[in-house]
Protein backbone atom coordinates (compact mmCIF):
# COMPACT_ATOMS: atom_id res chain seq x y z
CA UNK A 1 0.00 0.00 0.00
CA UNK A 2 1.09 3.54 -0.77
CA UNK A 3 2.45 6.10 2.12
CA UNK A 4 -0.97 8.35 1.71
CA UNK A 5 -2.79 5.19 1.49
CA UNK A 6 -1.37 3.99 4.77
CA UNK A 7 -1.98 7.45 6.37
CA UNK A 8 -5.90 7.84 5.42
CA UNK A 9 -6.26 4.41 6.36
CA UNK A 10 -4.44 5.07 10.05
CA UNK A 11 -6.39 8.53 10.16
CA UNK A 12 -9.82 6.57 9.51
CA UNK A 13 -9.05 4.00 12.76
CA UNK A 14 -8.29 6.49 14.52
CA UNK A 15 -11.20 8.50 13.87
CA UNK A 16 -13.23 5.50 14.29
CA UNK A 17 -11.76 4.71 17.93
CA UNK A 18 -12.26 8.06 18.94
CA UNK A 19 -15.69 8.85 18.06
CA UNK A 20 -16.35 5.35 20.01
CA UNK A 21 -14.60 6.44 22.87
CA UNK A 22 -16.75 9.41 22.80
CA UNK A 23 -19.46 7.92 21.90
CA UNK A 24 -19.56 5.36 24.75
CA UNK A 25 -17.18 6.24 27.68
CA UNK A 26 -17.74 10.61 27.08
CA UNK A 27 -15.51 12.57 28.64
CA UNK A 28 -13.88 9.18 30.24
CA UNK A 29 -12.38 7.82 27.05
CA UNK A 30 -10.62 10.91 26.23
CA UNK A 31 -9.33 11.09 29.91
CA UNK A 32 -8.08 7.11 29.56
CA UNK A 33 -6.06 8.57 25.92
CA UNK A 34 -4.77 11.08 28.02
CA UNK A 35 -3.28 8.57 30.65
CA UNK A 36 -2.27 5.75 29.10
CA UNK A 37 -0.11 8.91 26.67
CA UNK A 38 2.92 9.25 29.26
CA UNK A 39 2.40 5.64 30.06
CA UNK A 40 3.66 4.87 26.93
CA UNK A 41 5.95 7.76 25.71
CA UNK A 42 8.08 7.22 29.07
CA UNK A 43 9.76 3.89 27.70
CA UNK A 44 10.50 5.83 23.97
CA UNK A 45 11.86 8.75 25.94
CA UNK A 46 14.38 6.86 28.07
CA UNK A 47 15.71 5.46 24.46
CA UNK A 48 15.81 8.83 22.91
CA UNK A 49 17.50 10.57 25.36
CA UNK A 50 19.72 8.37 27.64
CA UNK A 51 23.25 6.69 27.02
CA UNK A 52 22.71 2.69 27.87
CA UNK A 53 25.76 3.22 29.78
CA UNK A 54 23.72 5.54 32.37
CA UNK A 55 22.93 4.74 35.66
CA UNK A 56 19.45 2.08 35.60
CA UNK A 57 17.73 2.92 38.90
CA UNK A 58 17.99 6.65 37.52
CA UNK A 59 16.25 6.01 34.02
CA UNK A 60 13.91 3.90 36.51
CA UNK A 61 13.38 7.45 39.05
CA UNK A 62 13.25 9.25 35.10
CA UNK A 63 9.93 7.16 34.40
CA UNK A 64 8.37 7.30 37.74
CA UNK A 65 8.97 10.95 38.44
CA UNK A 66 7.32 11.79 35.22
CA UNK A 67 4.51 9.78 35.16
CA UNK A 68 4.12 11.25 38.88
CA UNK A 69 4.06 14.51 37.06
CA UNK A 70 1.32 14.14 34.45
CA UNK A 71 -1.14 12.40 37.54
CA UNK A 72 0.32 15.44 39.84
CA UNK A 73 -0.76 17.89 36.62
CA UNK A 74 -3.56 16.05 35.72
CA UNK A 75 -5.75 15.60 38.74
CA UNK A 76 -5.17 18.78 40.28
CA UNK A 77 -4.52 21.22 37.70
CA UNK A 78 -4.36 24.30 40.19
CA UNK A 79 -1.28 22.65 41.39
CA UNK A 80 0.51 22.37 38.32
CA UNK A 81 3.74 24.68 38.84
CA UNK A 82 3.84 23.18 42.50
CA UNK A 83 3.99 19.89 41.36
CA UNK A 84 6.28 20.12 38.39
CA UNK A 85 8.44 21.99 40.96
CA UNK A 86 8.24 19.77 43.65
CA UNK A 87 9.51 16.42 41.58
CA UNK A 88 12.12 18.13 39.52
CA UNK A 89 14.05 18.91 42.47
CA UNK A 90 13.71 15.88 44.47
CA UNK A 91 14.63 13.93 41.06
CA UNK A 92 17.95 16.49 40.58
CA UNK A 93 18.70 15.96 44.42
CA UNK A 94 18.78 12.12 43.69
CA UNK A 95 21.33 12.78 41.13
CA UNK A 96 23.75 14.64 43.15
CA UNK A 97 23.32 12.12 45.85
CA UNK A 98 24.41 9.48 43.03
CA UNK A 99 27.13 11.66 41.10
CA UNK A 100 29.88 8.71 42.11
CA UNK A 101 27.88 6.54 39.02
CA UNK A 102 29.01 9.10 36.41
CA UNK A 103 32.10 9.17 35.03
CA UNK A 104 32.40 13.19 34.39
CA UNK A 105 30.51 15.57 36.30
CA UNK A 106 29.50 17.31 32.95
CA UNK A 107 27.38 14.43 32.50
CA UNK A 108 25.59 14.85 35.51
CA UNK A 109 24.08 18.38 34.52
CA UNK A 110 23.50 16.71 31.02
CA UNK A 111 21.40 13.73 32.80
CA UNK A 112 19.21 16.21 34.55
CA UNK A 113 18.79 18.47 31.57
CA UNK A 114 17.68 15.85 29.79
CA UNK A 115 15.32 14.76 32.55
CA UNK A 116 13.77 18.15 32.81
CA UNK A 117 13.11 17.75 29.14
CA UNK A 118 11.13 14.56 29.32
CA UNK A 119 9.21 15.82 32.08
CA UNK A 120 7.55 18.77 30.19
CA UNK A 121 7.53 16.98 27.16
CA UNK A 122 5.81 13.32 27.57
CA UNK A 123 4.61 14.51 31.65
CA UNK A 124 3.39 17.84 31.63
CA UNK A 125 2.03 18.52 28.00
CA UNK A 126 0.01 15.05 28.00
CA UNK A 127 -1.38 16.83 31.65
CA UNK A 128 -2.10 19.98 29.53
CA UNK A 129 -4.39 17.80 26.73
CA UNK A 130 -5.98 16.05 30.00
CA UNK A 131 -6.83 19.97 31.46
CA UNK A 132 -8.64 20.72 28.14
CA UNK A 133 -11.18 17.84 28.54
CA UNK A 134 -11.91 19.48 32.26
CA UNK A 135 -12.93 22.48 30.34
CA UNK A 136 -17.38 23.12 29.67
CA UNK A 137 -17.57 21.37 26.19
CA UNK A 138 -14.22 20.10 26.42
CA UNK A 139 -14.66 16.82 24.37
CA UNK A 140 -15.06 18.98 21.92
CA UNK A 141 -12.03 21.21 22.38
CA UNK A 142 -10.09 18.17 22.49
CA UNK A 143 -11.72 16.97 19.59
CA UNK A 144 -10.78 20.15 17.97
CA UNK A 145 -6.91 19.97 18.49
CA UNK A 146 -6.82 16.86 17.39
CA UNK A 147 -8.62 17.97 13.90
CA UNK A 148 -6.60 20.79 13.78
CA UNK A 149 -3.29 18.21 14.01
CA UNK A 150 -4.55 15.54 12.08
CA UNK A 151 -6.07 17.33 9.13
CA UNK A 152 -2.89 19.69 9.45
CA UNK A 153 -0.55 16.56 8.87
CA UNK A 154 -2.84 14.96 6.18
CA UNK A 155 -2.82 18.29 4.27
CA UNK A 156 1.10 18.73 4.73
CA UNK A 157 1.50 15.64 3.13
CA UNK A 158 -0.44 15.94 0.38
CA UNK A 159 0.12 19.92 -0.49
CA UNK A 160 4.32 18.52 0.22
CA UNK A 161 3.92 15.20 -2.48
CA UNK A 162 2.30 17.17 -5.24
CA UNK A 163 3.69 20.52 -4.73
CA UNK A 164 6.94 20.82 -2.42
CA UNK A 165 10.07 22.26 -3.65
CA UNK A 166 11.51 24.42 -1.14
CA UNK A 167 13.18 22.42 2.17
CA UNK A 168 11.22 23.44 5.49
CA UNK A 169 14.49 22.67 8.15
CA UNK A 170 16.77 20.08 5.81
CA UNK A 171 19.01 19.15 8.67
CA UNK A 172 15.87 18.36 11.03
CA UNK A 173 13.35 16.74 8.33
CA UNK A 174 14.84 16.54 4.73
CA UNK A 175 11.59 15.51 3.54
CA UNK A 176 9.32 18.82 5.29
CA UNK A 177 8.74 21.42 2.18
CA UNK A 178 7.54 24.69 3.14
CA UNK A 179 4.52 24.54 0.88
CA UNK A 180 3.73 21.40 2.43
CA UNK A 181 3.87 23.26 5.85
CA UNK A 182 1.67 25.61 4.04
CA UNK A 183 -0.75 22.57 3.04
CA UNK A 184 -1.12 21.73 6.89
CA UNK A 185 -2.22 25.02 7.98
CA UNK A 186 -4.91 25.14 5.30
CA UNK A 187 -6.43 21.40 6.92
CA UNK A 188 -5.98 23.02 10.01
CA UNK A 189 -8.05 25.84 9.43
CA UNK A 190 -10.72 23.80 7.73
CA UNK A 191 -10.38 21.62 11.23
CA UNK A 192 -11.34 24.64 12.97
CA UNK A 193 -14.25 25.79 10.25
CA UNK A 194 -15.90 22.44 10.88
CA UNK A 195 -15.35 22.14 14.66
CA UNK A 196 -17.52 25.68 14.33
CA UNK A 197 -20.03 24.43 12.50
CA UNK A 198 -20.62 21.66 13.93
CA UNK A 199 -19.39 21.44 17.74
CA UNK A 200 -18.03 24.85 18.69
CA UNK A 201 -20.85 26.89 17.58
CA UNK A 202 -21.37 29.50 20.49
CA UNK A 203 -17.52 30.91 19.74
CA UNK A 204 -16.46 33.31 16.93
CA UNK A 205 -15.76 31.11 13.35
CA UNK A 206 -13.27 33.08 12.85
CA UNK A 207 -11.15 33.31 16.43
CA UNK A 208 -11.54 29.12 16.23
CA UNK A 209 -10.02 29.10 12.50
CA UNK A 210 -7.42 31.20 13.95
CA UNK A 211 -6.85 29.46 17.10
CA UNK A 212 -6.42 26.06 15.32
CA UNK A 213 -4.12 27.45 12.49
CA UNK A 214 -1.95 28.40 15.39
CA UNK A 215 -2.55 25.12 16.70
CA UNK A 216 -1.47 23.54 13.73
CA UNK A 217 1.39 25.61 13.03
CA UNK A 218 3.33 25.00 16.48
CA UNK A 219 2.07 21.22 16.58
CA UNK A 220 4.47 21.45 13.12
CA UNK A 221 7.08 22.62 14.72
CA UNK A 222 6.35 19.67 17.84
CA UNK A 223 7.37 17.34 14.94
CA UNK A 224 10.65 18.83 14.31
CA UNK A 225 11.20 18.72 17.96
CA UNK A 226 11.02 15.34 17.88
CA UNK A 227 12.80 14.81 14.44
CA UNK A 228 15.53 16.41 16.77
CA UNK A 229 15.28 14.16 19.08
CA UNK A 230 15.34 10.92 17.13
CA UNK A 231 18.76 12.85 14.91
CA UNK A 232 20.61 13.17 18.16
CA UNK A 233 19.72 9.78 19.49
CA UNK A 234 20.58 8.59 15.89
CA UNK A 235 17.27 6.49 15.36
CA UNK A 236 15.07 6.13 12.69
CA UNK A 237 11.83 6.02 14.96
CA UNK A 238 10.59 6.28 18.42
CA UNK A 239 9.59 2.78 18.92
CA UNK A 240 8.15 -0.11 17.55
CA UNK A 241 4.94 0.31 19.19
CA UNK A 242 3.03 0.38 15.70
CA UNK A 243 4.69 -1.81 13.06
CA UNK A 244 4.97 0.70 9.91
CA UNK A 245 4.75 3.50 11.81
CA UNK A 246 6.83 3.65 14.46
CA UNK A 247 6.48 4.51 18.24
CA UNK A 248 3.72 6.26 20.26
CA UNK A 249 5.50 9.83 20.06
CA UNK A 250 5.73 9.57 16.47
CA UNK A 251 2.44 9.65 16.53
CA UNK A 252 1.46 12.11 18.85
CA UNK A 253 4.30 14.81 18.65
CA UNK A 254 2.16 17.03 16.78
CA UNK A 255 -0.69 16.48 19.53
CA UNK A 256 2.11 17.22 22.30
CA UNK A 257 2.95 21.06 21.18
CA UNK A 258 -0.52 21.68 20.05
CA UNK A 259 -2.27 20.93 23.45
CA UNK A 260 -1.30 23.91 25.32
CA UNK A 261 -2.01 26.36 22.65
CA UNK A 262 -5.03 25.07 22.42
CA UNK A 263 -5.75 24.96 25.91
CA UNK A 264 -4.63 28.84 26.19
CA UNK A 265 -6.82 29.52 23.09
CA UNK A 266 -10.10 27.66 24.73
CA UNK A 267 -9.76 29.42 28.52
CA UNK A 268 -9.38 32.74 26.28
CA UNK A 269 -12.11 32.77 24.03
CA UNK A 270 -14.31 31.22 26.35
CA UNK A 271 -13.95 34.15 28.94
CA UNK A 272 -14.71 36.66 25.69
Amino acid sequence: MNPLGTRVISALVAFIVLVSLVYFFGDNGLKFLCCITPLLAQRELVRLLFKDSEPAFLKWSFSITLLAIFSGAAFWPDKTGLVLGLLTVIFCSLCLFSEKFFPEIGDIVSFQAKSLLGFIYAGLLPALAFQLILLPQGNFWFLTMLAAVLFGDTFAYIFGMNFGKNKLSPRLSPKKTIEGSLGGLIGSGMAGLGSGIYFLNSVSPIMLITLCILTGFIAQQGDLFESLLKRVANRKDSGTLMPGHGGILDRIDGILFGAPVMLAGAILLQSL
